[in-house]
């Protein structure tokens, strides 16, 4: 995930900067390099952001449409080139990147099409208050101004454009993060953007580590969105609580899935396996703690050890490969010891696929892994799943909602009902019933997490006003008649508010009608007017 770290303190000599390196996981073969940013830059960056966000805004709703119709055309049009890419830098199978990433991308592209229109339109209505009922109200929605946009390496290209995206054709410039691991990646979302129709400095990039996103998160935007590690999370929101802007923060998580008894095993022992393994295990999303129901359990455990046992790992260039490296060496090693320390306290493994490749880590399955162990303890980031053994499904939710993390889950049952009752009290962001990962790509549907997974949202109509300022409008037109309530005060005033209020809220019909009256005095004859 994306760091953050506080800059360097200013000494004699500026800090040497460490180039900024695409490089394939499974080979370690450094393939490009880029020069990283300074904070000055940076900061200069933000400022033409600045300059060019008022005309950005200013253009017709439907010169920005057309560039975002453009972007889903050139994704479109050269979507094998990008999920090469994307599987160069990250390891993961070519049809991975394209189903996952390049198809979500695609999707929040239509899905924004219909959507900023919509939440444009911002039509007149009236109040429901007998108090304001002259009132015409409306709510509008207005672009930020420039936002700062510092995205994760797991997921490079669909996290990036699930926030580039809506607040680009919301009217907001941006400045544009991608994680140091995936650099190229980031280059390329900005070359699209920009052959789409999105001008150059509405659109910035700067490449960099922490420091840079450090830099970044503490500049003179308007609102950050961040994905990354609980840890630099905590930093960005400081940094922007100290000016007192709005943030969005998709942190850890420790993702729940609940088998209960009765399920289809084999069914959700392949979608778990899928949901676990996929991209290497490195998802947010990913369901990292398998409760099962005692009647399910032993049914399950033959069914997810039967299909760990048929993965392929290997380089995500290998179109037979089902899993191949984690992003860096150092990734690795801790989910090595991850396995270890709950090994040495007791856990057993089911499971682990074969591979030939010292640098892969394989797909793992842990039993009987106990509560004090850093498997469960922690967030583990990589192809290594823990099933625990539960008496019921209230012993099931109970540990689920034990985590600090609280960013999704899934249920998996053949009785609708009983699922939709679990994932009620499942104290997480979004719950899959009998599928899994498929929330955090919902165009429609909101995704975002509780606790110590953050808040905010990408996706869904909510993703696309989390990009935007709520103003309220309430017109009055009759410009000549004053309000009844404003000075002066007397005691025929206080009464005739009282008799407003009776007339207003007053369940008793009686007391209603009585209170005309005094009301029609009040708005009439008012007995102090200024």
């Amino acid at each position: 995930m994306t760091h953050i770290t506080p800059p360097p303190a200013q000494s004699g000599s500026a800090p040497k900067r460490r180039p900024v390196e695409s490089l394939q996981p499974s080979t370690g073969e450094v393939w490009r390099t880029f020069t990283p940013a300074t904070p000055d830059e940076v900061v200069a960056a933000v400022a033409a952001a600045r300059a060019a966000q008022p005309a950005w805004a200013a253009q017709p709703i439907g010169v920005r449409l057309h560039a975002l119709r453009r972007f889903h055309e050139l994704v479109f049009a050269r979507r094998n080139e990008i999920a090469e890419l994307i599987s160069r830098e990250t390891d993961k199978p070519v049809a991975e990147a394209m189903g996952t990433e390049v198809g979500t991308a695609l999707d929040d592209a239509r899905f924004l099409l219909k959507a900023v229109p919509t939440l444009a339109k911002a039509p007149w209505f009236a109040s429901g208050s007998l108090a304001y009922a002259r009132k015409r109200l409306r709510i509008t929605h207005e672009p930020y101004g420039v936002l700062a946009v510092i995205s994760p390496w797991n997921y490079p290209f669909m996290l990036a454009c699930a926030r580039l995206l809506p607040a680009l054709a919301s009217g907001n410039a941006v400045v544009f993060k991608p994680s140091e691991l995936t650099p190229s990646t980031g280059e390329l979302i900005q070359r699209l953007l920009i052959d789409a129709g999105v001008p150059r400095d509405v659109m910035a990039l700067v490449q960099g580590d922490g420091v840079i996103g450090a830099a970044l998160a503490g500049a003179e935007v308007d609102k950050v969105f961040f994905t990354g590690s609980v840890a630099a999370g905590r930093s960005v929101a400081m940094a922007c609580a100290s000016r007192l802007i709005p943030c969005g923060l998709e942190l850890g998580g420790s993702d729940a899935a609940i088998v209960l008894a009765g399920a289809n095993t084999a069914h959700a022992a392949s979608g778990l396996a899928w949901g676990r393994f996929s991209n290497a295990g490195q998802t947010c999303v990913a369901p990292k703690r398998i409760f099962v129901e005692d009647g399910a359990y032993d049914a399950f455990v033959a069914d997810i050890t039967r299909v760990v046992t048929q993965l392929h790992t290997g380089p995500g260039s290998d179109d037979t490969s089902d899993v191949g490296a984690v992003i860096r060496p150092e990734f690795r090693a801790t989910l090595e010891a991850q396995r270890d320390d709950a090994v040495a306290r007791g856990a057993t493994i089911a499971a682990t696929a074969s591979t030939t490749n010292a640098d892969i880590f394989p797909p793992t399955v842990l039993l009987d892994v106990p509560d004090d162990a850093r498997a469960l303890r922690e967030e583990t980031f990589g192809p290594l799943m823990t099933v625990i053994r539960v008496r019921d499904a209230d012993e099931a939710v109970a540990r689920a909602n034990a985590s600090e993390f609280g960013l999704s889950a899934s249920v998996w049952s053949r009785d609708a009902a009983r699922a939709g009752a679990v994932a009620a009290r499942l104290a997480c962001g979004t719950v899959a019933i009998n599928d899994v990962l498929c929330t955090a790509g919902i165009p429609e549907l909101p995704h975002g997490g509780v606790k110590h997974s953050g808040f905010g949202s990408t996706h869904g109509i909510e993703g696309l006003r989390d990009c935007m300022r709520t103003k309220g409008i309430a017109a009055d037109h009759f410009s000549g008649v004053r309000q009844a309530w404003w000075f002066g005060y007397s005691r025929a005033h206080r009464d005739g508010v009282d008799a407003f209020i009776r007339l207003a809220h007053s369940k008793r019909v009686t007391e209603r009608i009585a209170a005309i009256g005094t009301v029609l005095r009040m708005l009439l004859f008012p007995s102090r007017p200024l």
